[in-house]
């Protein structure tokens, strides 16, 4: 497997692209990479600049690979599709979720600027984000 492979299979099994890096770390924050330096494949958390140590390290682009995916599959990826500052509208888009046969979450922010300032976010998990994003044009909503 190589790293182009490993994107694509990655996004087919419905992972969430601001979970993950693969070739470089760019801007990324908050998130596992897998990386080439070296003359070795490195796969580490890095956030707000800082990386962790490694959690793998190898010389095999095949190996990194099989690695990292099966590490980025077992964890949950939230699609973010919704993003407002009245909750009907959360409702509302909740319920148009239900309808596809997917079951939304809901994550809000009760202050989001300051006391009493809230957002009301709407989530699907992992491959429900593909009948989601065919069924809805826009995803994901703002509204702020």
């Amino acid at each position: 497997m190589t790293t182009t492979e490993l994107k694509a299979a990655l996004i087919a099994e419905g992972c969430n692209e601001n979970t993950f890096a693969i070739g470089n770390r760019g801007t990324a924050s908050d998130t596992f990479c897998l990386i080439h330096q070296n003359g070795r494949w490195e796969v580490f958390y890095t956030e707000r600049g800082s990386d962790d140590p490694p959690i793998y390290t190898g010389t095999s682009e095949h190996d990194a690979c099989v690695f990292f995916k099966h590490h980025i599959l077992s964890q949950q990826h939230w699609h973010m599709v919704g993003f407002f500052t009245e909750e009907s509208e959360a409702i509302a888009l909740e319920e148009r979720i239900r309808a596809l046969g997917v079951q939304p979450v809901r994550n809000d922010i009760p202050a989001f600027h300051q006391p009493g300032d809230a957002r009301y976010r709407v989530f699907v998990m992992g491959k429900d984000i593909f009948p989601v994003r065919q069924a809805i044009a826009g995803v994901p909503i703002r509204r702020d």
